[in-house]
């Protein structure tokens, strides 16, 4: 079997409501749709991240195409070595791996469709048949947050997700509000995406300890390390890391400088999903869990892709981030993700279990062509 082209499709699509975070607000996404097509015809699914310039990704996309047409879509590490050194993308993969993880997943998809397995079972099977997820708060008030708060609580959700950095008297508010919401026994983690410096992270966290914080994300920008390690011994909240740590090399790194309690990564940094597994490893030898972490951009082609690696992790916390739900319509079939008690199951369908709604991603793709991306500077 041989890879014969790569194809790509840019989609916007609208958020249920504006999504509040330190860097914005965010409209809506744009998802890469990316379809991989073999000889044999069978057609592997997957989706790169076009949060920050949907173009580049399609750029991109085209010279990972280079590297896997003509190939065996078996031959995973080989693509993306001549992808990474021989198209000399290794020393960028911050950017490269969030085009290059759709068409890692995409292939993963048809070995797994050939096979007649699901993914999880080619990736040292299933220690985990279901993955926890955590409610994602959203909102920019207090009353608005407390209110999702309980809704996604009462549906059986235990671990819940508040954006901070917006301002200390708000978040305090924010946090309180969501605390007394949910009452004493549900998880609240706090991820600031880099908004903090170190004396303010440490300033505003310990204004937070009696609220019992489960983790606080990325508090400071994604190279300060070393400061990442202060607030750690200055506060008793356990520090995740996030937008600094995308690959196993930054998770080593993580690890030798004791910058963070949890590593939190996705497909998308991780460059797919053998990169992920590879980060999970990396944690695992470090005495870390990881937490899966979704991007402004993805649908439920990456929710699907990511429980199949998920399922064969062991050093993984409760609560783990999707994002398809924040969407007003999802990319695939209706009833492949539904949510029980605050978890998904992991699909025993061939690949990754993606089947699209193609009335969706032709209305989305309409919708780019004519309106063109989502983005926060306005």
């Amino acid at each position: 079997m041989k890879v014969t082209s790569v194809k790509s499709r840019v989609l916007a699509i609208p958020n249920n409501e504006p999504y509040y975070y330190s860097q914005g607000v965010g409209q809506g996404v744009n998802c890469v749709l990316v379809e991989v097509e073999t000889d044999e015809g069978i057609t592997g699914i997957g989706e790169a991240c076009g949060d920050r310039s949907a173009e580049a990704i399609v750029e991109v996309l085209r010279a990972a195409a280079r590297a896997i047409e003509g190939h065996s879509p078996f031959d995973i590490e080989a693509f993306l070595h001549r992808f990474y050194r021989l198209g000399k993308w290794d020393d960028m993969r911050r950017f490269a791996n969030q085009a290059v993880a759709g068409v890692e997943m995409a292939l993963w998809d048809i070995v797994g469709k050939a096979c007649d397995q699901p993914v999880h079972r080619l990736f040292g099977g299933m220690v985990k048949e279901r993955s926890s997820c955590f409610a994602f708060l959203q909102g920019n008030d207090p009353d608005k947050l407390a209110g999702d708060a309980k809704k996604w609580h009462g549906q059986g959700f235990d671990v819940i997700y508040v954006k901070v950095g917006l301002g200390y008297d708000r978040d305090l508010a924010y946090f309180a509000a969501v605390r007394e919401a949910v009452g004493k026994e549900a998880k609240i983690r706090v991820d600031a995406n880099q908004a903090w410096q170190v004396g303010e992270a440490i300033h505003t966290l310990q204004a937070l300890v009696p609220f019992q914080i489960d983790f606080a994300e990325q508090p400071v920008h994604w190279t300060n390390l070393e400061g990442m390690a202060r607030i750690r011994e200055a506060v008793p909240i356990p520090i995740a890391i996030d937008q600094g740590c995308f690959t196993e090399f930054e998770a080593l790194r993580a690890i030798q400088t004791r910058a963070a309690d949890v590593i939190t990564v996705g497909l998308h940094e991780a460059g797919g999903i053998l990169g992920l597994k590879k980060v999970a490893t990396v944690a695992a030898a470090g005495g870390l869990p990881i937490c899966r972490h979704g991007v402004m951009g993805e649908t439920g082609i990456t929710t699907l892709a990511s429980l199949q690696v998920l399922a064969t992790i062991q050093n993984q916390v409760d609560g783990h981030q999707v994002m398809h739900q924040l969407l007003e319509n999802d990319t695939i079939r209706p009833g492949l993700l539904t949510f029980d008690q605050g978890h998904l199951d992991v699909p025993d369908r061939p690949g990754l279990g993606i089947e699209l709604d193609l009335d969706m991603v032709d209305r989305y793709a309409k919708r780019y062509e004519e309106h063109g991306p989502y983005h926060n500077i306005v």
